[in-house]
């Protein structure tokens, strides 16, 4: 199966074709087992039932059992095939649930933004971090929307990087507004450019922090953003570094604290970031 990057227009378009297709069969069985659960109220569409909808699902979230087999083929939806392939942290269940959360994200969204569209994502960029994904756009931004659900899940089910019960809902509110054309500028001035969460000491790697860029910067810079996590892999005292999203950076680094790397970020960006 052809990742993102590599389909051609043609499959691009029949991807974002089947990603659509898909949501609607995804979101019933999520209300299938909402109302197992007697709660199928949950799913009013509005931004804020995500906060106990996130709560309930969490719980539920469960990682692969050792030796399990992950989902794979056919099996998985697009916007996992299409993306890395096979699932590497979430069981079956979980990822079939994380696909109804997908599905209503989604139609959170569009109910927030009713003028904006679904469309194949694009940018001039070669290293574009969502060419070719299924976005929502409009007022000239996109946004991917499975990998916001994904990427949370995978680092709650896991126990990494456990998440609050509100992450889904700010994140659905700051893509709302972006869409409606809320003014970046006067956004961009209440809004730092990096924010720094410490996660904690992990038992095995060390302590781990979560970087939050500003989303104008690392949609407008994203392949700054990507030398800055290779850059910043190599620095000495850090152990691992990547983009697990296009604005959230994963970080280990057992000797150094939060303002230490908060710091690092903020001068690489005022070294290499002209506009």
């Amino acid at each position: 199966m052809k990742r993102y990057e590599d389909l051609t227009k043609q499959e691009a378009a029949a991807a974002l074709t089947e990603f659509l297709a898909e949501r609607d069969p995804a979101l019933a069985a999520l209300r299938q087992r909402l109302g197992a659960d007697g709660q199928e109220h949950l799913l009013d569409e509005t931004v804020e039932s995500l906060v106990p909808l996130w709560r309930w699902a969490k719980s539920r979230l469960r990682p692969q059992q050792a030796g399990g087999d992950p989902p794979a083929g056919g099996s998985t939806p697009t916007w996992l095939r299409h993306y890395i392939g096979t699932e590497p942290t979430l069981s079956r269940e979980s990822l079939e649930l994380v696909d109804g959360l997908v599905s209503y994200l989604c139609r959170v969204i569009e109910r927030g933004a009713p003028h904006a569209q679904w469309q194949v994502g694009h940018h001039r960029i070669k290293s574009y971090i969502w060419q070719n994904q299924p976005v929502l756009a409009a007022e000239g931004r996109e946004y991917q929307l499975a990998q916001t659900v994904a990427g949370t899940a995978r680092g709650q089910a896991s126990g990494q990087w456990p998440s609050d019960d509100e992450k889904l809902a700010r994140a659905a509110t700051a893509i709302i507004d972006a869409l409606n054309g809320a003014d970046e500028e006067d956004a961009a001035d209440d809004e730092p450019v990096v924010e720094v969460d410490d996660l904690g000491e992990d038992a095995v790697r060390g302590r781990e922090f979560e970087v939050a860029l500003r989303e104008d910067v690392a949609h407008e810079h994203s392949r700054t953003v990507d030398r800055l996590v290779k850059k910043l892999a190599a620095e000495e005292g850090v152990t691992r570094a990547f983009r697990e999203d296009r604005e959230i950076l994963l970080v280990t680094a057992p000797n150094w604290d939060a303002d230490r790397l908060r710091d690092w970020v903020v001068r690489y960006f005022e070294a290499h970031i002209r506009d």
